[in-house]
């Protein structure tokens, strides 16, 4: 089955170390961009479920959540501090353009 992919945003308006929440068929994704490289994660912390992942704080490639201190790796989504994962998603760029794959 072959990839679909939505622009989300363009990459001139996601300053790096900076997350962004964007919204893709209905999920919230939260969206970053470090050393040059574009990260896609699922917004909400498995925590407490708050969608604040965005709002993080980043230290590498690594995001805690602002409300716990839940801290998930953007690379696989899988907690590093707590419990659970959260979902990844591919990233595109095309241009200036933002791509995330579509949620399945």
């Amino acid at each position: 089955m072959q990839r679909k992919y939505v622009k989300v945003a363009r990459v001139s308006e996601l300053p790096e170390k900076r997350g962004r929440r964007v919204s893709v068929m209905g999920e919230e994704i939260a969206l970053w961009r470090v050393d040059g490289k574009f990260y896609a994660i699922q917004n909400v912390c498995s925590h407490q479920h708050y969608p604040v992942l965005h709002q993080g704080i980043l230290s590498g490639t690594s995001v805690t959540c602002p409300m716990h201190g839940w801290t998930y790796s953007l690379e696989t989504g899988i907690a590093e501090v707590g419990n659970g994962r959260v979902k990844t998603y591919d990233v595109r760029v095309e241009g200036d353009d933002i791509l995330i794959e579509e949620p399945i």
